[in-house]
């Protein structure tokens, strides 16, 4: 005799409904979503003389304390894929809310039996945490540097000729000493020195040129405040900005390393071309253990590359591929890809995805897009055989 258990799961309250396999309702009831009710529910199930299944749909940072809490005592649950459940409650009755869905679960579960989820071990979790942390300040960190741009336009506009493109930490220290042309227009080079405390040296040419052209740059800058205005303390502020969080995220892609070193395909991952340990890391974190896909397939539609087609009639589609999975591993694995293809053509060494890559552009005219995703498909099969046959990267055009 099986008893399974439908929950539904929203921001306060869990919803329950106990199932026999006759499809009978022994029990239903509300508890909240937190440690009293998760007790309350597991004491009515652990008073079962039978194994108790769990059934519940991901509903994000809501149902991931019930999933910790089933983990952490040894209870078998299923986490069901919402697009699955969708299809499967859709044959029965329309009507929807709470109570119901709880039981319609319930139903889905005694009659499929799917099988029991396996929580991804800590290591992986704490890599995805670390890897959305990233994803945040990485984001924080662009927008601080919007923010300087458009603050550094009303106030010393053309210091942004001091460097050609790629800015470093001394820029910005630069812009957080002197956020206003009016500092040092007019000054000369050993009082700018004196401005700067340190920051350059004297001894060094090449920060006796550059302390030249920021002195230039002052004296030619339109301005569009007074040199005594607020937006002073605004520029200096999203300077300081960009060099914290830049810190940050140098210390968050450092521990994440450290972590993922541990594990077996970190070095696999590691010895493709064009792969970085930022980018291998954040694979690793958003695809987490890459060995509990059975088939490449299967971890081709987790990432949401699985091709869909829509034919009817004599219509044909072209297809598209679903984006149904993880949107960032996606991405992540988009531009490893663009990476390998680049690795190849820099180095000259050729490597298989850039070899499919190159055989099927050479003749395409109507944008190359298509057959960077088909690429990326290539290079995540690669991934896949490499971590679960525990190998690494090795190619010959032979």
């Amino acid at each position: 005799m099986r008893k399974v258990v439908g929950v539904d799961v929203s921001k306060a309250k869990l919803n329950f409904c106990i199932l026999n396999d006759t499809f009978e309702i022994e029990r239903e009831g509300v508890v909240e979503n937190n440690l009293l009710g998760f007790e309350k529910l597991t004491a009515l199930l652990e008073s079962s003389k039978v194994e108790v299944e769990i059934i519940f749909e991901p509903t994000g940072v809501y149902s991931q304390k019930l999933q910790y809490y089933l983990h952490l005592n040894d209870f078998k649950y299923v986490i069901i894929n919402p697009l699955l459940a969708k299809k499967e409650m859709d044959t029965l009755r329309k009507t929807k809310n709470d109570r119901l869905d709880a039981k319609k679960l319930a139903i889905v579960q005694v009659k499929n039996k799917y099988d029991f989820t396996v929580m991804n071990k800590l290591i992986y979790s704490e890599l995805r945490y670390a890897h959305r942390y990233y994803q945040v300040i990485s984001q924080d960190h662009i927008n601080a540097k919007n923010r300087l741009h458009r603050s550094l336009q009303l106030t010393f506009s053309d210091v942004e000729k001091l460097y050609s493109s790629n800015k470093t930490d001394v820029f910005y220290n630069i812009v957080k000493i002197i956020p206003h042309a009016g500092i040092i227009a007019g000054k000369n080079t050993d009082e700018v020195f004196a401005i700067l405390g340190g920051l350059l040296s004297k001894s060094k040419k090449s920060h006796i040129k550059r302390v030249n052209r920021l002195i230039e740059l002052a004296n030619i800058t339109a301005v569009a405040v007074p040199v005594e205005s607020v937006m002073n303390d605004q520029v200096s502020h999203w300077a300081s900005e960009v060099l914290r969080l830049q810190l940050l995220k140098d210390r968050i892609i450092e521990d994440m390393v450290k972590k993922a070193a541990k594990l077996e395909e970190f070095e696999k991952l590691c010895s493709l071309p064009g792969f970085a340990e930022v980018s291998v890391v954040g694979l690793i974190a958003e695809l987490g253990d890459i060995r509990r896909f059975k088939t490449s397939q299967k971890l081709n539609a987790y990432v949401g590359l699985d091709i869909s087609f829509y034919d009817s009639g004599q219509f044909k589609s072209k297809g598209r591929i679903t984006k149904r999975g993880n949107p960032i591993a996606r991405r992540i694995l988009y531009l490893d890809t663009l990476n390998m293809i680049k690795t190849a053509k820099r180095t000259h060494e050729d490597n298989p995805v850039a070899r499919w890559y190159e055989h099927r552009s050479k003749n395409e005219l109507n944008g190359k897009k298509k057959i960077l995703m088909g690429a990326t498909d290539r290079m995540l099969r690669l991934v896949h055989k490499l971590v679960t046959t525990d190998a690494t990267y090795t190619y010959s055009n032979d």
